[in-house]
């Protein structure tokens, strides 16, 4: 079985970004005598060189990675990373014999760069085309080229193998629109690591919770929310921050902790600095998978501001750890959040009510069981079988042939 992931992702890297998340948790998770390759990038050029194959691991897994391009996943410049990417992978899929493996995307264009390639191709779209390509207010190239993203759709979706959205509307508009894909493309709910996101005993999370606010510099007798996100326009990190200045005049002295990156992120400490908020907000930088569950296993609530999900991989993380999720009304929210016990979604999107609903939550009685009940399903093994068998099923039948 040989799986073919065609990604600008870095396998070395930490990532805020949900897909990079995702891509790891994959290879991790993928059954033994799956080989996995990675036509990818890297942010490291000094030691790794560029367009020759290596081996690396991935949580312990090993796979092949040929970098292709110098970048980093989480560095937007003019140009999308995307873009430069698909252009060189159109040239090195005609020297990496890519013929009748399973081809896995997470971008429509880079299908694209490899269309000539005969071998199964496995699409996931994480996103729904009214939130990103036909939203006015979205940052996505795509938006202010809508026709062309449109052609390009046409000509690479229907002949994908399958196609998996965790946006179950969005999976439904494919389907009317292309009526060739109704018995290959299904809803694909995200996936935490449940060997890495899980409640921590108390006296380890209570011990995690000093030695964190001490290096973050907080206080942890005090109440403490987490958000994990790119600091970018989709998760509108000001909206977090201008909540956290109304939090105070109805739960003072109530602690931020911001781990991100992104173009957002001197806005944001401006703001924090203005609003007399640098003692009660804390910037932890990019942090990798493991210092994300100790932040959430020792933090009261976790807080979603985005303006658009797709089913954000964040607020299943912070459930499956027992942490209660204030978010916004986006995606897949309302299948998640079921409960009062689970957190809050909320409605308008203002920095009060976003405030009124984390206030709220911080003074109802925890109940961290009910929060794991509720992520208990999208662990990545029962979410992701679908797409091994996919691949298993492939590898057999050109076997036979």
């Amino acid at each position: 079985m040989r799986a073919v992931l065609l990604h600008p992702h870095d396998p070395d890297v930490p990532y805020a970004s949900g897909v990079g998340t995702m891509i790891n948790t994959f290879i991790a998770c993928a059954p033994e005598g799956m080989e996995i390759e990675l036509l990818g990038i890297t942010g490291n050029p000094e030691s790794i060189e560029l367009g020759k194959w290596r081996t690396t691991t991935v949580d312990g897994r090993t796979i092949r990675h040929l970098p292709i391009l110098v970048d980093h996943p989480s560095i937007r410049s003019r140009i999308p990373l995307s873009l430069r990417y698909t252009c060189l992978l159109k040239k090195w899929s005609k020297k990496v014999d890519l013929q009748g493996s399973s081809l896995l995307f997470h971008r429509l264009e880079t299908a694209w760069g490899v269309r000539h390639v005969q071998a199964q191709k496995l699409m996931f779209l994480h996103y729904h085309v009214d939130d990103q390509i036909l939203n006015p207010k979205s940052e996505v190239t795509w938006s202010k080229v809508p026709w062309l993203y449109f052609a390009l759709e046409k000509r690479i979706l229907p002949k994908m193998n399958r196609l998996w959205s965790e946006r179950s509307d969005g999976i439904e508009w494919w389907k009317n629109r292309y009526p060739v894909l109704e018995d290959r493309a299904d809803f694909l709910p995200t996936w935490a690591e449940d060997r890495i996101f899980y409640p921590f005993p108390k006296e380890r999370a209570a011990d995690l919770r000093s030695k964190l606010c001490a290096a973050a510099g907080l206080d942890p007798n005090k109440k403490l929310a987490f958000f994990a996100a790119r600091f970018e326009g989709q998760k509108d990190p000001m909206l977090l921050m201008r909540s956290w200045e109304a939090l105070q005049k109805i739960a003072p002295g109530t602690q931020l902790a911001l781990a991100g990156a992104g173009s957002c992120e001197n806005e944001m400490r401006q703001f924090s600095s203005q609003a007399g908020l640098e003692s009660k907000i804390a910037f932890l930088g990019t942090v990798n998978q493991s210092t994300v569950a100790d932040w959430l296993n020792a933090s009261d609530i976790f807080v979603l501001s985005s303006a658009f999900e797709g089913m954000a991989l964040s607020m299943v993380e912070a459930l499956a750890c027992g942490v209660p999720v204030v978010t916004t009304r986006v995606g897949e929210a309302p299948r998640v959040i079921t409960h009062a016990s689970h957190g809050r979604i909320v409605d308008d999107r203002t920095p009060e009510s976003l405030a009124a609903a984390v206030a709220e939550v911080l003074v109802q009685e925890r109940d961290p069981a009910s929060c794991v009940q509720a992520a208990e399903p999208y662990t990545p093994r029962k979410v992701l079988q679908p797409v091994y068998d996919s691949i298993h099923s492939h590898a057999e039948s050109k076997s036979r042939a």
